[in-house]
């Protein structure tokens, strides 16, 4: 039986400001940070493309006056920025009966476009390389990092002293910085798209339960990678091991980057399989939610796999299969 109960939504002025304010609010935040775009999106699709607008852009006017007199610094404006434009752009996407796939891989792939051009912009500015801009920054935030310093050697941590390393070298901290942020910055960009698209689909079809959706939620977790993609997935796999003996200098980085991408596709696809396991098996309510958290946060790499070997087993035919039975 399902539990969703569909009511229609009430419009009311409190509803749009508490939205506003939930996304600066989840922006400051750290763990949740990422859900930051769902309630701007949320209130552009209720209450119109204006009011969305106007929310979003008194967001953006109160996090610049964060940065400027609290933080004094931009890194909280420049990221509610993006919330902003992912917000709205998917807010579009659900307005105009898009196909949320194909939508949220057109804003994935322009905002990661814009992130790096805005970078490199930037540093080329700065009359510095990107290693020497990076050793200046953290040159200049030394004393959060004493702080942090701190903090790890009284945790106790199995890897506490190679952190320690990492950090007490500025130049090795930022060479381990231009490996590793071009592939966590995608994964962080595609992540939050899909999981705000996800809930802005279902809030739809739930609260505007009269209106006719051609896409919902449900076509999100039917994500496919097309079949083609293994290749490239091989083909940094052949990077990783074999790389370095073939000469290349950033063979290693761009393999990992590569594996990386991929792997968050193949996520989303093994996804799909898994929510579909959990139909066949009538998990729900809390109880589902449960069980769905404990296994991204545990076991995603078995989800990644999962979505690679659909592309062969096309595991969805076995749970109708003995639905059927």
């Amino acid at each position: 039986m399902s539990t969703e109960v569909y009511q229609a939504p009430q419009l009311s002025m409190g509803r749009l400001f508490f939205l506003g304010l939930s996304s600066v609010i989840l922006c400051v935040s750290f763990v949740m940070s990422v859900f930051a775009p769902f309630p701007l999106a949320l209130a552009s699709v209720l209450y119109g493309r204006t009011k969305g607008l106007l929310v979003g852009v008194v967001g953006l006017l109160i996090c610049l006056a964060v940065s400027i007199y609290g933080f004094k610094d931009f890194t909280l404006f420049a990221y509610y920025l993006g919330v902003f434009v992912m917000g709205l752009g998917m807010a579009e996407i659900a307005k105009r009966q898009m196909n949320p796939v194909k939508g949220i891989l057109i804003i994935g792939f322009s905002l990661y476009a814009i992130i790096g051009l805005s970078v490199y912009s930037i540093v080329s500015q700065s009359g510095m390389n990107l290693e020497e801009f990076i050793v200046s920054h953290i040159d200049k935030n030394s004393e959060i990092l004493v702080t942090q310093k701190k903090v790890i050697q009284e945790s106790q941590q199995k890897d506490a002293i190679e952190i320690l390393k990492v950090l007490d070298n500025p130049a090795l901290m930022a060479k381990e910085l231009i490996t590793a942020l071009p592939g966590y910055l995608f994964i962080g960009i595609f992540i939050s798209l899909w999981f705000n698209m996800f809930l802005i689909l279902k809030s739809r079809r739930l609260l505007l339960s009269a209106e006719t959706h051609e896409y919902t939620e449900k076509n999100l977790l039917n994500f496919k990678v097309p079949f083609g993609f293994v290749s490239l997935l091989v083909a940094g796999l052949v990077l990783v091991i074999w790389g370095t003996e073939m000469g290349w200098e950033h063979s290693e980085f761009v393999g990992f980057t590569i594996l990386k991408c991929l792997g968050l596709f193949y996520f989303f696809q093994g996804f799909g399989v898994f929510s579909d396991l959990l139909n066949w098996l009538n998990v729900v309510g809390f109880f589902r939610t449960i069980i769905v958290m404990m296994v991204i946060f545990t076991a995603h790499y078995l989800i990644v796999v999962t979505g690679l070997f659909d592309n062969w087993f096309d595991f969805r035919k076995y749970f109708i299969k003995k639905i059927k039975e």
